[in-house]
């Protein structure tokens, strides 16, 4: 007995506590052309999360963690599992928020009654006080400094507090509720990003509401009073990616939406109705991504988490979205790639690849021709099985998407070059004016007489058709077109329709049954057209539109619409002159290719200038204006310049300028108009006045465009990127990560046995055992406690 007693167990136990510099949530690499899953799948329902699930939350190891009201707990899983590992309940009175931090350590609002914040750290069985609040946290956050945020709805206002010191401050809001910059009204789901600006779920305002590091008052993102035309109905939740697109939830909206580079669109949810099918939410209150850009949602009504499983996420668009300045301008003088001798007395289908190959669909030779970059000619590059080719769009693999025939109402897919024939890919029993394949690999058809458009799955072999623009009936209302022609879908799903006979670009966003008039008759510009016939977008999401009765490309900016090419007002064969423009279509320069129908060639009018700057050019003596005019080109100018008296001396030489003659007049020295490194030439014998001779990687008639293997975000978690071929690339990744772009967390936990129940959880390159009591320790919970140890031994002393 006495030796019992004498038994000395020695436990030490080392706490490491290490800060990341990252968040502690997952950010994803995602694509402007990524898509989600049209159907959620159901990961937690009733039996296993109650009837209130406030919150979500998923760290970068992708455990996830659930805020249950009515249970009063906190719930925890693993990744890939589908059972609960831990269950955090003692002391918590309806918690309305949940967040991890980098160290395992999980944030709890316990405000209501209770009125504070609790932190529970790895295997603790109680929590701890770490904030004061007078309310509930509807939203918890910490950033990357350590402080903890937290949105109180009642107080209108955003607080936050060091987690090293203590120190707490205002972060937002007035404590009065108001729509003015500097109030929010019920705000909610918070995120602070890395440079430590903060995104507020202002929901009673309808917005989403930035504050920028250190400022007091905010500017709307989206919703009430944004410029952004997408209405909110009460936005509740806002996280971001690793590009800083916004995904948020609209609990009224019943709906998930996102921003990329059209602006916002809705995600998930789109029908705007309460449901509980796979395809809908009902009051979304809370999301979160895993590391594989999966979304996680708080289906709050339905009292489930749904899984939003991400589809695609390739990067990858077959069509050319230059990136262009509001002053871009493009050389009115065209050059004639391809005339009737080589295409026919007439042709309807045009599209300019990524790698700026032309395609063009000869409609009067049956065939379709097409002319690598670098090439001067057309060459055949697939002629069987064709008759009377028109309409055409080519995919990033290179399958070819055509209206077969006049009015017989074919589009035919062709793959491998032809080689192996075509094949029906969808039937609309007319003629299919415009042909778009979007990145769901649906494809759609602009059908003239029926006046609709329908789209389908392209890889769907039944012909089932949806109608999804127009009614069939040839009218001017929201839901009605009348003779459509050119489609353009961007990565939003946002459908554009030249609508020709009723003179004007409508906009079917999606989700939506109605349309909008974006320009022409109905709209609020003033620019009017007589039958678009063709509509793209640039990078910006601004419109370039074939006016076939005008003879003319129009494109819009900033400033509104303007004439681009084609000005002269007139129907002719001249260089500056078009005739029924039919089409147009970008190269990855910014030049426009247009279908010139009239005159049966396929004009390219040469990219100017893609610079947002502007420079003066004076004359020896200016005196006394108000407007300074370039005299040295004609390619700039400058309006607006006030001056009572201006004298510049003569220099002997035209290259020099200055009041000492010893400042260059070139305008590769004034301009530097080349980017990325490249050497700028000066050149007479040009338009621009120069040349940039680009870096490998790059192009761009400034080189303004990367088109290296190894991108800056190529490697995800700071893998590093090499290039192994012109083509390919190998991501070394950081420890813990592993893929192809490193976007896969490494699961340490493969093949990692714990003992006495312990839990296994992957951490950033290594693992630790997740004791689920106190009363085992050790590397793999295989060391019993004192107490647990005593009680074996006086079990087997006693029997």
């Amino acid at each position: 007995m006495n030796a019992l007693y004498t038994v000395i167990f020695c436990l030490t136990v080392l706490l490491v506590n290490v800060q990341g510099s990252g968040l502690s949530i997952n950010q994803p690499k995602l694509c402007p052309s990524a898509t989600w899953n049209s159907e959620a799948i159901t990961f937690a329902d009733s039996n296993t999360i109650g009837q209130q699930p406030y919150s979500i939350s998923i760290d970068i190891n992708n455990t996830i963690y659930v805020a249950e009201g009515n249970l009063n707990r906190v719930q925890v899983w693993q990744n890939g599992n589908s059972t609960p590992i831990r269950n955090i309940s003692n002391g918590l009175n309806t918690p309305q928020a949940v967040f991890p931090s980098t160290n395992g350590d999980i944030y709890v609002d316990n405000g209501k009654p209770n009125g504070q914040v609790d932190r529970w750290t790895v295997n603790a069985i109680n929590g701890t006080r770490v904030m004061n609040i007078s309310d509930a946290c509807y939203g918890l956050f910490i950033d990357i400094n350590n402080y903890l945020y937290c949105s109180i709805d009642p107080t209108n206002n955003v607080i936050k507090q060091s987690l090293d010191n203590g120190t707490l401050a205002v972060a937002a809001g007035t404590g009065t509720g108001g729509n003015k910059a500097n109030q929010l009204s019920q705000p909610r789901g918070i995120f602070v990003d890395i440079n430590l600006n903060m995104y507020v779920a202002d929901s009673g305002n309808a917005r989403i509401q930035l504050f920028k590091s250190g400022q007091s008052n905010a500017t709307t993102v989206v919703g009430t009073g944004a410029s952004e035309t997408f209405t909110l109905h009460k936005p509740v939740a806002v996280i971001l990616d690793s590009d800083g697109y916004l995904f948020v939830a609209d609990f009224d909206g019943h709906c998930i939406i996102r921003s990329g580079r059209s602006g916002f669109y809705c995600l998930f949810g789109c029908t705007y109705h309460p449901g509980a099918a796979s395809n809908q939410l009902h009051n979304p209150l809370s999301l979160s991504f895993d590391s594989y850009g999966n979304l996680y949602v708080a289906d709050f009504a339905n009292q489930r988490i749904q899984k939003i499983i991400l589809a695609t996420n390739s990067c990858d668009i077959s069509y050319n979205l230059p990136k262009l300045c509001s002053n871009a301008t493009w050389n009115p003088d065209a050059t004639t790639v391809a005339s009737s001798t080589s295409l026919g007395p007439y042709f309807l289908g045009l599209f300019v690849n990524i790698n700026n190959t032309v395609y063009v669909s000869a409609t009067s030779l049956n065939t379709i021709l097409v002319s690598f970059e670098g090439n001067t000619s057309l060459q055949t590059y697939i002629s069987s099985d064709l008759s009377g080719p028109g309409a055409i769009f080519v995919t990033v693999n290179g399958t070819i998407f055509v209206h077969n025939g006049g009015n017989n109402g074919s589009i035919y897919k062709c793959t491998n070059n032809g080689a192996a024939g075509s094949v029906l890919a969808m039937f609309v029993n007319s003629t299919c004016n415009g042909i778009f394949v979007d990145i769901q690999d649906n494809i759609y058809c602009s059908v003239r007489h029926r006046h609709i458009v329908t789209k389908k799955l392209s890889n769907n072999s039944a012909n089932t058709t949806t109608t999804i623009a127009g009614n069939g009936t040839n009218g001017s209302g929201p839901y009605m077109l009348r003779i459509p022609r050119g489609i353009f879908v961007d990565v939003g799903l946002n459908l554009y329709i030249a609508d020709c006979g009723n003179n004007r670009v409508q906009l079917l966003q999606q989700g939506y049954t109605n349309m909008t008039t974006v320009v022409g008759n109905g709209s609020n510009e003033t620019i009017t057209f007589s039958c678009p016939s063709s509509v793209v977008l640039d990078a910006d999401g601004y419109l370039f539109i074939a006016d076939y009765n005008n003879q003319r490309i129009i494109g819009s900016n900033a400033n509104g619409y303007r004439c681009i090419v084609g000005c002269t007002n007139a129907n002719g064969s001249a260089s500056n002159q078009l005739s029924q423009p039919w089409s147009l279509s970008f190269d990855s320069y910014g030049n426009i290719y247009v279908d010139d129908f009239g005159n049966s060639r396929v004009q390219k009018f040469l990219f100017i200038s893609n610079s947002c700057d502007e420079v003066i050019f004076y004359d020896d003596t200016i005196t006394s204006t108000t407007n300074l005019n370039i005299t040295t080109t004609t390619s700039y100018q400058n309006s607006g310049l006030s001056t009572s008296s201006i004298f510049l001396p003569t220099c002997q030489t035209p290259l020099s300028i200055g009041s000492n003659c010893n400042t260059s007049a070139s305008i590769c020295d004034i301009r530097q108009p080349c980017q990325n490194n490249s050497t700028c030439l000066n050149d007479n014998t040009t338009i621009r006045g120069y040349n940039c001779n680009c870096l490998p990687g790059f192009n761009g008639t400034e080189c303004q465009y990367d088109y290296r293997i190894c991108q800056l975000r190529t490697c995800s978690y700071n893998g590093i990127c090499y290039q192994s071929s012109n083509t390919t690339f190998t991501c070394s990744c950081n420890d813990g990560w592993q893929g192809a772009h490193c976007e896969i967390k490494i699961n340490y936990c493969k093949n990692i046995t714990c003992y006495n129940q312990g839990v296994c959880q992957s951490l950033s390159s290594n693992y630790t055992c997740l004791c689920i009591t106190e009363n085992y320790s050790g590397r793999y919970c295989e060391i019993k406690s004192g107490k647990i140890a005593l009680q074996y031994l006086l079990l087997q002393w006693i029997y």
